[in-house]
């Protein structure tokens, strides 16, 4: 099938033709500027933005259209396979709350950080390849929102592995940068083959990868005798599927093996931190609006798919990857690491909720996470621009992201410490601010799920979350200290890191990070913005909204609803309870630091044994290497010491043993078989001629011959 007949059915409506040209504006953009970028003007950096920039207005229109209004659906047939055991393979686009609220925030973050890129790449040699590769990230994630089948997903889903591969590794002669885009990449495998079996699992079955087609399935079916049955009919013929509960669970924690790999969840989180090796708008786009983000999304559309078990597995990963997240966050220098861990933590906070049965919270905070986390990544780069013009101009070789290296950068840099502290109050999850709302709808959520199931143990998992809440109010409020308080401590003038004496930044970089630190407030996405039970957002998102079947175990998910709802008091204290605990960590950081010496800021490193595992990510990374990599290494030597030396080897050898058996074979085959060919013919002609002579006509002869004959007939009779 030609790609326009394909592309025509989905293009069915103004609204799935809109989405079809937001998917394929980034990918236009991409395809001229790699292939020539660099003879545009400006290196066509206008082209990417302007592409960019038209792909959001249209998700704004697309936003308008759909939400809370209508759905859209169209679907075209991509292939068949003969035989009437198969359905046909559909490509289609689904437009509902979730895809375009996803939409905006990927197109919105994604323009944001290529016009902050004008300013922060200037001048680099990759500048066209850099926009290219934003272009095709772009592309990724938007196919991956708006697709509505499993395979196309899986498909789009790679794309976006290959897209954070080049931009991690975009400088590639940094062999840190190589080295971290390689472990990205094999890491984030890991999780796409339980991806894989999961929705192969799921096909095997329901003969579909079609999301609205499996969530149908799921929803007409009904559990017998600890069984799920399901009946459909395919092709005029009527199929009836009976699963266990430990298959369903195993397919459905195979789909969240994607979301562990790819939105860095316990135990393959290791790949965020070693990210930050890209240009810092890339950490930018990874951390907040694409890739690390895509993993809660698969979760929230496969959400039909999850039994009683796998949602408790989940809920469990999701408190374990907060918690250490947050706790490796304490102590690290790294300007770009401490808000690396923080992703990591605030990506466990909304796998948790997906878990404990606040889905609506945690698509929530994912919303108000892009903004606030893509605010302090460009504002990192910003820094970090800044302390590279200053170390530039003094010939200094110190490291620029080295938090310990800055302080009282707030003089100096005032825009930049305002809207650092206004993204900060927003990941803190402070009154007035939208990560307030989102982190106590999770935290609410989580709680009603352990009353709901019973208590006990169940608890640990809520009480992770408010613990999380401490711990990161402590690093956040630490690292502002280091950053921009106290006296600056690299060895030049801090009014040295502005870009002029009447300008702190470049003016191309300020208004991204401004707009990111007004939509980090809270009344953009609710009324009250101390109540997250008005957020319009929350109730958009909602499974009443988003799925009209019932899923697996919907009545745990109702069950835990209701009980939110009834511990209306309880939000109350979870509130006080959530703003207290910020200010203890805000509190503890500042007690801890404000009376230490710039020397002593300087100099610091962890101390005691708990400190340094939390430095070196409790060695997480040591331990995959002497498991899994040093044996894996050592392997493969002793497969090519085996490949070299005795294949080869016997390979080598034995062409040579071949090469004088043919020739030994050649000799008998010249003298020995030819030769007794010949032998054998010389005989025959000899005796032929002897026979010839024989028999001569004379009869003198014959009598001389009969006479011989009997001569020596007569000497064989004496003699024997």
């Amino acid at each position: 099938m030609e790609l326009s007949e394909l592309l025509k059915p989905l293009a069915a409506t103004p609204e799935t033709a809109a989405a079809l040209v937001v998917l394929l504006l980034p990918l236009l953009g991409f395809l001229v500027l790699f292939l020539a970028g660099k003879r545009l003007p400006r290196h066509g950096d206008w082209l990417g933005i302007g592409l960019t920039a038209v792909a959001f207005i249209l998700s704004g229109w697309l936003f308008s259209q759909v939400w809370n209004t209508a759905t859209f659906h169209t679907r075209t047939t991509w292939f068949s396979v003969p035989g009437n055991s198969l359905a046909d393979f559909t490509a289609g686009i689904l437009l509902d709350n979730l895809s375009v609220l996803m939409l905006v925030i990927v197109t919105f973050i994604s323009l944001l950080v290529q016009l902050f890129s004008v300013g922060y790449m200037h001048g680099d040699r990759g500048y066209s390849r850099y926009f290219a590769f934003l272009g095709l990230f772009t592309f990724s994630m938007l196919g991956i929102v708006l697709v509505d089948n499993l395979l196309l997903l899986f498909m789009f889903w790679e794309l976006v592995g290959l897209s954070s591969y080049l931009l991690i590794g975009f400088w590639f002669e940094k062999p840190a940068a190589v080295a971290a885009n390689k472990k990205a990449f094999l890491v984030n495998r890991i999780g796409d083959i339980g991806l894989l079996l999961g929705l192969f699992a799921f096909y095997t079955y329901f003969r579909t990868f079609d999301l609205e087609t499996l969530r149908a399935l799921i929803g007409n079916g009904s559990w017998e005798s600890g069984s799920f049955i399901a009946t459909y009919t395919l092709n005029g013929q009527d199929w009836l599927v009976e699963l266990g509960s430990v298959f369903l669970t195993a397919a459905g924690l195979g789909l969240f093996m994607g979301c562990v790999g790819k939105s860095a969840q316990f135990p393959l989180q290791v790949w965020l931190p070693d990210a930050m090796q890209g240009p810092t708008p890339v950490s930018a786009l990874i951390h907040a609006a694409t890739m690390v983000a895509a993993g809660v999304y698969l979760v929230a559309r496969c959400y039909a798919f999850f039994t009683l078990e796998a949602l408790t597995v989940i809920a469990i990963v999701g408190a374990i990857t907060a918690l250490i997240g947050a706790l490796v966050a304490l102590t690290q220098y790294d300007i770009k690491a401490v808000l690396a861990f923080s992703t990591i933590s605030q990506l466990g906070y909304m796998v948790m909720g997906m878990g404990t049965g606040a889905h609506d919270a945690a698509l929530f905070h994912l919303s108000t996470h892009a903004f606030f986390k893509a605010a302090l990544f460009l504002n990192s780069g910003i820094i970090i621009h800044a302390m590279h013009r200053g170390l530039h101009h003094h010939h200094l070789h110190l490291d620029a992201q080295d938090i310990r290296n800055m302080g009282g950068l707030r003089k100096a840099m005032p825009l930049t410490f305002y809207t650092y502290l206004v993204a900060t109050a927003a990941l803190v999850g402070l009154p007035l601010f939208s990560g307030f709302l989102s982190k106590d709808a999770i935290l609410s959520g989580s709680w009603a799920w352990a009353q709901t199931m019973g208590g006990g143990l169940y608890f640990v998992v809520p009480v992770i979350g408010f613990t999380v809440v401490l711990l990161t109010a402590f690093y956040m409020a630490r690292h502002m200290w280091f950053i921009f308080f106290g006296e600056f401590r690299a060895p030049f003038a801090v009014q040295d890191v502005r870009l002029s004496v009447g300008q702190e930044v470049e003016r191309v970089m300020v208004l991204p990070v401004i707009l990111l630190a007004i939509l980090s407030l809270g009344i953009f996405f609710s009324l009250n913005p101390l109540s997250f039970g008005s957020s319009w957002l929350m109730q958009g998102v909602s499974l009443h909204r988003l799925s009209h079947s019932a899923i697996l175990y919907g009545e745990l998910l109702q069950a835990v609803q209701a009980q939110d709802t009834a511990n209306h008091t309880l939000h109350i204290v979870f509130g006080i309870l959530s703003t207290l605990l910020g200010v203890a960590g805000i509190s503890w950081a500042i007690l801890k630091y404000k009376n230490r010496t710039n020397e002593q800021l300087w100099q610091e490193e962890p101390q005691g044994k708990l400190a340094q595992l939390s430095h070196q990510h409790f060695r997480l990374n040591e331990f995959y290497d002497r498991t899994f990599v040093q044996p894996t290494l050592a392997l493969g030597h002793q497969l090519y010491r085996i490949d070299k030396r005795i294949i080869d080897y016997t390979l080598n050898n034995g062409s040579k043993a071949l090469v004088i058996l043919a020739k030994v074979v050649a000799w008998i085959d010249r003298w020995v078989v030819d030769g007794l060919v010949w032998l054998v013919g010389a005989l025959s002609k000899v005796l032929g001629r002897v026979g010839r002579g024989l028999q001569n006509g004379k009869v003198q002869s014959y009598y001389a011959y009969s006479l011989f004959g009997f001569i020596l007939l007569m000497l064989y009779i004496i003699l024997f």
